[in-house]
């Protein structure tokens, strides 16, 4: 089920919010930026002020100058309880975002790319892709976030707040969009050499789609039609089976993403590049020249070989 179609909002600014949790967000950003635009207006005023009088020394001045360290003293203090009381009404509305049954994703941080599984109570409806995120427009959907490696950050602007993803730990965020199209996020933390092309698609479809998004990825691979892409199923168990997994097939490996109906897919390289035939070449072709340091070895195909798995990814959808 393609997504191309969709509204494109890759602005990855908090300044837009397209859920509840970036909406409470955006709401104590401005109520700061002009509570201290003000003071900082009050300060240049009261400074040309100074500067322009210029009076005598006046016999009073200690007493004026305590009651001016006083003032601002209770001025500070009171613009501290505001900032903070603003700050904990926003983190006590994202905390009521949680509601029973909520669907459940659990999203792990590897260097450089998002592994995604979504998760059900029945075992066989469980699957994973990768650097792309799925939700329902309008419904809560809690996150389980990971770590395979190191300290990574999930970070949806327009969405929600930002999160680390620390090795050993499980932290929880409950994402409810509100606006449909793609979103994109991106690891917030220092990673490593290809941290900066560490992007997350969030896709946000209205539910009705959205739960046929989700019937289409359960569904079976289409089996290859023709001689090129079954040539090219045989190349791929054979070549790239260790690392990458293809649901329904003999290849199971995880230390890559999964690639099932990875043609359906926005970008190659979380984020890296558009998911276009010729980046696809690209990257399997050479993906160090695409992305240097990622994890994935240069593999030896021939030409016809390249052209088979091109052929076989495409047609496995």
């Amino acid at each position: 089920m393609p997504v191309l179609p969709l509204d494109w909002q890759g602005l990855q600014s908090m300044l837009h919010a397209a859920g509840v949790g970036a909406q409470r967000v955006e709401g104590l950003w401005w109520l700061m930026f002009w509570v201290f635009a003000a003071i900082w207006l009050a300060v240049v005023a009261a400074a040309l002020g100074a500067l322009r009088r210029r009076a005598a020394p006046r016999a009073d001045a200690p007493r004026r100058a305590t009651r001016a360290v006083v003032a601002a003293t209770a001025g500070t203090v009171i613009v501290l309880l505001v900032s903070f009381g603003a700050s904990l009404a926003a983190g006590l509305a994202l905390a009521r975002l949680d509601q029973p049954g909520m669907a459940r994703v659990e999203i792990t941080g590897h260097r450089w790319w998002w592994e995604v599984r979504y998760l059900d109570g029945r075992p066989e409806r469980i699957f994973t892709s990768a650097n792309e995120l799925h939700l329902p427009a309008g419904r809560p959907v809690e996150l389980l976030l990971r770590s395979a490696d190191v300290i990574h950050s999930f970070w949806a602007p327009r969405l929600h707040g930002k999160i680390d993803l620390i090795p050993g730990r499980t932290n929880r965020l409950v994402l409810q969009a509100q606006q449909t199209g793609v979103h994109r996020a991106q690891c917030a933390e220092f990673c490593g050499v290809q941290h900066a092309k560490m992007a997350l698609m969030v896709v946000v479809r209205p539910p009705d789609e959205h739960a046929r998004w989700l019937a289409s990825q359960l569904a079976p691979l289409a089996e290859p039609a023709d001689d090129l892409a079954r040539e090219g199923r045989v190349v791929f168990e054979r070549h790239c089976a260790a690392c990458h997994a293809m649901r329904g097939t003999a290849a199971v490996g995880r230390l890559g993403p999964d690639l099932t109906r990875f043609a359906q897919r926005l970008t190659v390289g979380a984020g890296t590049l558009p998911n276009t035939p010729g980046h696809r070449a690209g990257w399997i072709a050479d993906a160090q020249h695409v992305k240097p340091g990622s994890l994935m070895p240069w593999v030896p195909l021939q030409g016809r070989e390249l052209q088979a798995v091109l052929r076989y990814l495409e047609a496995a959808v």
